[in-house]
């Protein structure tokens, strides 16, 4: 497949044209970055005499409304050849929101303002380095989900706004030659949603959107610059109950080495995911397997060059061709992955007790960022299954307000017993503007046998289409409303013997107010073929009253009830986190399923949460969490007459505390978050990073 991959690439590097990085009306920023010997302090003020030296730069844009920004922004930039050195001088009418204490904790959910970085032009990785008006900083880069290099910045606010000040290492970012630096300045504020950009042109809606970002001279090809190795090794100790293996010692390492510049080797021995710290628990009624977000490192750190990251799914049916969560965690592996021009790609291969998993990802764009090409493949052997899947998929955006997409896949091995009901078809095309207005229309074919083993298929065997708009209408962020939107899906789909599988039509009204409050009706129908060929309902519609909602204390409540299976099925969920002190929040969730059989019983399921966080410093953080689930799931097929129907109880207690040391971390651990009920362990776990930062 990956030949096959490279040839079709190849073909189209050589037949597309170069067309121009954004529209002939946009505002496209140019900036040259001065030299300096005198390196600033980054203190989150701007009075030292070298910032009088720096570059100037304006956010005058708001692509919250397409209009001029309504509060100034200043951007100085310079550099001594090591570092990129930026200030920012914010001014703000409303108060400043400042949350977050702790480095990498609630992004966006104060006010920020962010750098994005293109070392190699509109052809590379996109490097983010965010900061709040009180200096807590967050980063991200399309290379590596990992990515955390040690950088700094410091902010003050001051009356009438606030000032930031920052020192981005140069090394932590990597170069393949391909194109010269962009760059794009954003401010972000999360109670009026408004983001001022640099540089931007009218038909833009993303301001990560690299066409519309500007050009950046004075700073060196990284190119040029040796890109470094890197080793994190760990050591554990563990004091745990005999029932779940008993008190033990482990150590390991993660290992990545540059190949060439913008590839790396990256390898795990032994790894370790006993810090995992993530809640996903549910009891929110579907008919449909649960999708959860992978939290261990090997695979997020690589997980932008795997599952089409070019490619669009509207009204995606729950399908995820590699979907990392399904695979055991193993006792080895290794990947390749990385960027060089107008290509990606990555290959991984983790081993783990009698079963290998293997999967690879080419991924090309051309030179004008309109036309996307992802091929993608994935293999389980064990010793009773052979699985292997592959799929491509096309997609062309106009960068203005056109877009399409096309997809095939295929799944072949032991549990396929039909190939011709093995396949995956769709295609689909929508038009959008730049407020975020949208509408697409899908056809889609997913034959009963497309089920790939490292794969989510959550309703396999369909065949039909999907229709789906969405219609923001935005007033001025002083006004009482300040933004109403609508939206609607409407699908219909058959199995491969003609009968009807399942309908989908729903409507979504949402407002949003200037006092922070939000509310959300939804209204329609669903309707799903269950496996005793049953057309049933498992309709939910109802509304949600928030406040606060676009941020890290949210406060919110939810009611839906419809037909679901057997019975009507009424469910609540009602969650508040609060404050507690400056720097510690608390969150309360109680959630309650009744679902009423028309045979004229009544089942309950609960779920409580209670969660602490203290946010103690830039590096360190505390995480103390009790949750219980109870009671009887809402069932979808009607009960045989004489069954009990399930019954779940299960309490989980964990705590968590993470400091970063220099060139390091330190966790301390009870039990484990992610598990239904508690995990009788105590963890120390200490990780030492030589060479290069983590995930650079």
């Amino acid at each position: 497949m990956v030949r096959r991959a490279v040839l079709l690439c190849a073909l189209l590097a050589v037949t597309t044209s170069t067309m121009p990085a954004a529209a002939a009306d946009s505002h496209i920023g140019a900036l040259t970055v001065p030299q300096t010997t005198v390196a600033p302090p980054i203190d989150g003020t701007l009075d030292n005499p070298a910032w009088k030296n720096a570059a100037v730069a304006q956010l005058t844009y708001d692509l919250r409304d397409h209009a001029a920004a309504t509060q100034a922004t200043t951007i100085y930039t310079m550099s001594d050849g090591t570092y990129l050195y930026v200030g920012i001088d914010a001014k703000q009418s409303i108060p400043v929101r400042t949350t977050e204490h702790t480095n990498g904790v609630g992004l966006d959910t104060d006010d920020e303002v962010q750098v994005d970085l293109w070392p190699n032009g509109t052809r590379g990785f996109r490097y983010k380095f965010t900061s709040t008006a009180i200096g807590t900083h967050y980063q991200y880069s399309t290379e590596n989900n990992s990515f955390e290099p040690a950088w700094s910045s410091a902010g003050k606010v001051v009356p009438g706004g606030y000032a930031i000040t920052m020192r981005i290492p140069l090394s932590v970012m990597h170069g393949t030659g391909a194109g010269d630096w962009r760059i794009q300045f954003i401010r972000y504020m999360p109670v009026t949603n408004d983001a001022f950009v640099w540089s931007y042109g009218p038909v833009q809606s993303d301001f990560n959107d690299v066409n519309y970002s500007g050009s950046l001279a004075g700073l060196p090809r990284l190119s040029a610059l040796r890109e470094r190795p890197r080793i994190g090794v760990y050591g554990l100790g563990e004091i745990a109950s005999r029932r779940i293996g008993g008190s033990t010692s482990r150590a390991g390492a993660d290992i990545s080495i540059p190949i060439l510049p913008g590839t790396s080797f990256v390898g795990t021995i032994h790894p370790d995911y006993s810090n995992v710290e993530t809640d996903q628990q549910t009891i929110a009624p579907t008919a449909f397997q649960r999708i959860f977000n992978e939290v261990r490192p090997f695979f997020t750190q690589g997980g932008n060059f795997y599952s089409y990251p070019n490619g669009v799914c509207s009204g995606c049916p729950g399908i995820i061709e590699f979907y990392t969560p399904k695979i055991p965690t193993p006792s080895d592996g290794y990947a390749v992955e990385g960027q060089r021009g107008l290509f990606s790609y990555g290959m991984l291969h983790v081993l783990s007790v009698d079963r290998d998993d293997t999967a690879e990802a080419l991924n090309y764009v051309t030179p004008d960022q309109q036309t996307a090409v992802n091929f993608q493949g994935s293999l389980v052997d064990t010793p009773t299954l052979h699985d292997a899947a592959d799929g491509v998929t096309l997609t062309h955006n106009n960068l203005k307000n056109f877009e399409q997409f096309a997809r095939f896949g295929t799944d072949s091995g032991t549990n396929v017993l039909d190939d011709s009901q093995a396949k995956r078809y769709e295609a689909g095309t929508g038009v959008y503007s730049a407020d975020g207005a949208n509408a697409f229309a899908v056809l889609r074919q997913v034959g009963a046998y497309f089920n790939p083993e490292d794969g989510i298929v959550q309703h396999p065997d369909i065949a039909g289409y999907n229709i789906n708009f969405f219609k923001p209408f935005k007033y001025p962020t002083t006004a009482r409303f300040t933004e109403f939107d609508v939206s609607g899906n409407l699908d219909r789909y058959h199995n491969h013997a003609g009968a009807l599988d399942q309908t989908d039509n729903s409507l979504a009204l949402s407002l949003a107010s200037r006092t922070l409050m939000s509310a959300q009706l939804t209204t329609g129908s669903s309707y799903l073929l269950l496996p005793n060929n049953v057309f049933s309902p498992i309709t939910q519609q109802g509304g949600t009253i928030a406040y606060n909602n676009n941020s890290s204390m949210p406060t919110f409540v939810s009611f839906n009830t419809g037909r679901f299976g057997p019975g009507r099925l009424n469910s609540w969920t009602r969650s508040s986190t609060f404050r507690n002190g400056t720097r510690g929040a608390v969150t309360l969730e109680f959630d309650d399923t009744d679902q009423y059989l028309d045979a004229g019983s009544k089942s309950t399921e609960w779920l409580e949460r209670f969660s602490y966080s203290y946010q103690s410093g830039p590096n360190q953080a505390l995480a103390l969490g009790i949750r219980r689930i109870i009671g009887t799931p809402p069932v979808l097929l009607k009960p045989s007459p004489g069954s009990t129907l399930s019954f779940e109880d299960g309490w989980n207690l964990s705590a968590a505390f993470h400091q970063k040391v220099p060139g390091g971390e330190v966790y301390v651990v009870y039990g484990d978050a992610s598990a239904f009920s508690t995990s009788p362990a105590f963890i120390i776990k200490f990780i030492r990073y030589i060479g290069a930062d983590k995930g650079t």
